[in-house]
């Protein structure tokens, strides 16, 4: 009953809040040594509804709420008041970012900081050894609203930063460690607001806490909370990105196994930032991951991978930054030459040249089966990806070692040489350097192009869809090929293409024998 009374005040005070509040501040002043929970948590609801029509009654709220902290003891009540405290702060903290649109005559930033820093100092001498892990939680979340309001003036500049450091130690003590961490966002993003550096020793505090947890293997966080903390390292370099950026490539030197693995997680969701001084750091970035691509583990093979998934995606159109497709391939090839005889194996359903094979570990055929899918997302539409992609792609069509990236490789290959033909080969929107002459170089014959897709698309039967994705790439580049061959092309490779995806049912043999023979 009482939570829906609570529930009503707050819906009526969006009509009436003058009323509403003025009847909550009464009631505070009279609680006298016993504390309204319901009072305290209608207080709550209402800076979290109304924060900006709040912010005239902030020091009256909490000069009473200073007047009954030596009262609060540990359980609800305690919890309530902090909930009060860190919904009013964030209420202060969003005023003090949005002062324009406050309806009521603007506050100065230095009285509202002075209003709050008598309670936080109370709090932070008297609650933060609480031992419930409710209490640690409620008090955690006050005390970082506070620090919030606090980072605006200079003066109580130094107590935030001295509880910023208490509260990346809350890792070791609090079971919910997620609440840390999206304290610490609440954190960042005010410090980003108010473009406000951060102390050199505080942001390796903040890298260390965050990666250390990432790299937790006893206690691995969920999916949820990973994304937070990458969210945290993303968030810090925005604001000081040499200091993060160094730290991470550092951890990529050394330490353990999942370190490293974090490290390139961090730094593909860095990759992946639009913001401006993140993307000034993308070579420094691409450089450190570059120390790792010969790691012999499988999981940081893995991370690496995943790294060039988020660079690639991430629509840049450096050239130094799509340099990383080429260790696509040379993982694929690193895994290929995992393969053993299969003899003792349970599954072993991959056959090459006449022999059943299998893979050493499980790993190694997961992460060539990587390899095709990150290449078969590829965007290739991208503004200048044409002149940047083709040569890079082009040189892997021909060398047999790279058969089983064809499907992909053709789909990427067939888009590019519709946008090429579109433009004429005279796109204006390419960067004109982006081709070097030692990828011209190792750029395929047309002989060698022909022959080799028609090698492919000759043996049907041992893969269709290879051999289909063969003829639709041979038929995308008749015109590097011979553009003689363009219109008998384009009616003889869809009646090939209709009998591999078998839509011709009546003389196969014959008519496949017949088409190939043509088409050659």
């Amino acid at each position: 009953v009482k939570t829906a009374a609570s529930d009503v005040l707050v819906a009526l005070a969006r009509s009436h809040f003058h009323f509403v509040m003025s009847e909550l501040q009464s009631h505070l002043k009279v609680m006298g040594k016993d504390p309204d929970e319901t009072v305290l948590l209608t207080l709550g609801k209402m800076a979290r509804s109304y924060a900006l029509w709040c912010i005239p009654f902030v020091g009256m709220t909490l000069l009473t709420l200073r007047t009954m902290l030596s009262r609060v003891g540990s359980g609800r009540i305690l919890r309530a008041v902090c909930s009060v405290l860190e919904q009013w702060s964030k209420g202060v903290n969003t005023y003090l970012c949005k002062r324009e649109q406050c309806p009521f005559p603007r506050n100065g930033q230095a009285q509202l900081c002075e209003d709050i820093y008598p309670v936080f100092r109370y709090v932070v001498v008297n609650w933060l050894g609480c031992e419930e892990e409710e209490d640690k939680q409620a008090v955690l979340g006050a005390v970082a609203a506070m620090m919030g309001v606090l980072l605006h003036a200079e003066q109580h500049r130094e107590h935030a930063w001295e509880q910023l450091l208490w509260l990346l130690h809350q890792y070791q003590e609090v079971r919910d460690t997620s609440r840390v961490t999206k304290s610490l966002i609440y954190v960042l993003e005010t410090l980003e607001g108010v473009q406000m550096p951060i102390p050199q020793g505080t942001a390796l505090a903040i890298s260390t806490a965050a990666h250390r947890q990432l790299s937790e293997v006893t206690n691995e966080p969920g999916p949820a909370h990973k994304a937070v903390l990458s969210h945290c390292i993303v968030l810090q370099a925005r604001i000081c990105p040499e200091e993060t950026v160094m730290f991470l490539h550092s951890q990529l030197n050394g330490g353990s196994e999942a370190g490293r693995v974090a490290a390139l997680g961090l730094l593909g969701a860095l990759a992946h930032s639009d913001a401006p001084a993140t993307r000034e750091k993308l070579p420094q970035v691409v450089e450190a991951v570059q120390s790792v691509c010969n790691d012999p583990s499988a999981p940081v093979r893995k991370a690496v991978l995943e790294f060039i998934r988020e660079l690639l995606s991430s629509g840049s159109q450096s050239c130094w930054a799509w340099d990383v497709v080429g260790h696509i391939f040379n993982e694929f090839i690193r895994s290929s030459g995992r393969l053993v005889r299969a003899e003792g194996f349970a599954n072993s359903d991959l056959q090459v040249a006449g022999g059943l094979f299998a893979w050493e570990t499980p790993e190694e055929g997961a992460l060539q089966a990587l390899c095709v899918d990150i290449l078969g997302s590829l965007d290739v539409s991208l503004r200048g990806m044409t002149k940047l992609l083709w040569p890079r792609l082009l040189q892997y069509v021909v060398p047999a070692q790279y058969s089983g990236m064809l499907i992909p490789l053709s789909h990427c290959l067939q888009a590019l040489a519709e946008r090429r033909e579109r433009a004429g080969r005279a796109e204006e929107e390419e960067e004109p350097d982006a081709v070097d002459s030692q990828e011209q170089a190792r750029l395929p014959t047309p002989q060698a192009l022909l022959a080799r897709l028609l090698v492919v698309a000759a043996a049907p039967h041992e893969r269709g869809e290879r051999a289909v994705a063969a003829l639709q790439l041979l038929q995308a580049l008749h015109g590097r090929i011979h553009r003689a061959l363009g219109a008998v092309w384009a009616t003889e490779i869809p009646l090939l293409l209709q009998y591999l995806e078998g839509k011709v049912r009546e003389g196969r043999e014959r008519l496949w024998g017949q088409r190939r023979g043509r088409a050659m």
